[in-house]
């Protein structure tokens, strides 16, 4: 039994039960999964309008709201006028199947607001359950591909963005275990805080992935839920989309890197709509909103200080050395220095070492990648901001940075 079985019976969403009612004749080149939430169908109709659209794609998209939130009538508004594209041709419970006139691509309605979903689960519930249903159909051989892209609403997809994935994997060897791939993007509005705000944004999150590769992380890659894609494989191998009401993105690659590499895929860029929402508590829309406030009072957005990655640098470098002094931690700290030694007692790190004592070299280099991964790199670089080097306005922290921000 392959992961992908095992997972669809074990873990899967209930959505995918209805799946075996799915038109047999039917089959698609390629799929898309994007929760909406608040949303109109300006989404889609773009999507209809794009040379995508003749590329034999299965569009899902969950409809959904949280529990708190008693109005549904966007949400029913949006289901609407997407059955207004086309004709409804299959339809078992909570989906709903629309085959939009004129095109070789068809909608899956995921109908979660009429079943609410929990707000501690919010928007990451709502990713897994499409994914799931886009795992179902991998398995029913309905979609004819082992990759599942993920994107948002407000998310402007490229002509070539399946045709950048395949050439990329086509271009891999054997060596190069490919399991997700991560698209270059970039913000934009017509409204012109709002476009300043976010292009402020958009450096920090380039500025953060440049300073993990100027380190040699392993997790040097960008976390944002419109511009990823993954193997369906390794996506049953760690278990989905965590269930939880942000931060969805980041905690399904940090999984997944521990599982091989996650590409950039830099020539391949999706246009995303620059706004603030309340969607979620932490994330693009609240960030935003908060430095158009900074903007709106003269103040500089701060950020993380270009020492941290220094420090992050030195001990990924030192890492290669720990093994053979694991047994004398004292001579190794020594090499790293006091900031960085209390920053890993911090976040747990002899405890680690503690319990591999009776790995050998390759297994210790090994549990050690999956140890220090993209969370724990977090929480000590965290670390070294609250007690050494606090943050600094970005643009000051890019001028005096080692290293060029990713573009």
């Amino acid at each position: 039994m392959s992961n992908l079985t095992k997972y669809l019976v074990k873990y899967a969403e209930a959505e995918i039960h209805s799946l075996q009612q799915f038109p047999t004749s039917l089959s698609y080149s390629h799929v898309i999964v994007i929760p909406a939430y608040k949303e109109n169908s300006h989404f889609v109709e773009y999507f209809l309008q794009t040379a995508l659209a003749q590329q034999n794609v299965l569009l899902i998209v969950v409809i959904n709201q949280p529990e708190s939130d008693k109005n549904s009538a966007m949400q029913r508004q949006l289901a609407d006028d997407i059955c207004g594209k086309g004709e409804v041709s299959w339809q078992v419970n909570n989906l709903s199947l629309i085959e939009p006139y004129q095109h070789d691509s068809a909608i899956l309605i995921v109908d979660r607001y009429n079943i609410p979903i929990n707000d501690k689960l919010g928007v990451g519930h709502a990713r897994k359950i499409g994914t799931d249903i886009a795992c179902q159909l991998i398995c029913q051989q309905i979609l004819k591909t082992a990759w599942i892209h993920s994107t948002d609403a407000d998310a402007q997809l490229p002509n070539d963005y399946f045709s950048s994935l395949v050439s990329m994997l086509e271009q891999q060897t054997s060596k190069n275990n490919t399991v997700a791939a991560c698209y270059n993007f970039v913000h934009q509005s017509d409204e012109k805080l709002v476009d300043e705000a976010n292009a402020v944004y958009e450096q920090s999150l380039r500025y953060y992935v440049g300073g993990l590769s100027y380190a040699n992380s392993s997790y040097d890659y960008f976390t944002i839920g419109s511009v990823i894609a993954f193997n369906a494989e390794a996506y049953a191998s760690v278990r989905g989309f965590p269930k939880r009401s942000a931060g969805e993105d980041f905690y399904l690659l940090n999984k997944l890197a521990k599982l091989g590499q996650v590409v950039w895929l830099r020539n391949c860029t999706v246009r995303l709509e620059a706004r603030t929402s309340d969607r979620v508590p932490f994330g693009t829309g609240p960030a935003v909103a908060q430095i158009m406030q900074l903007l709106m009072e003269g103040k500089s957005y701060h950020y993380y200080h270009p020492q941290l990655f220094i420090l992050l640098k030195s001990v990924i470098k030192h890492f290669n050395c720990l093994f053979e002094h694991k047994e004398q931690m004292n001579l190794w700290y020594q090499k790293v220095g006091n900031e960085v030694q209390t920053a890993l007692f911090a976040i747990g790190f002899d405890g680690f070492v503690t319990k591999q004592q009776l790995s050998n070299q390759k297994q210790f280099n090994k549990q050690l990648k999956v140890w220090f991964d993209a969370f724990k790199t977090l929480k000590f670089l965290h670390y070294l901001r609250d007690n050494y080097h606090a943050n600094i306005p970005l643009d000051e922290a890019i001028k005096i940075a080692d290293f060029d921000i990713e573009k």
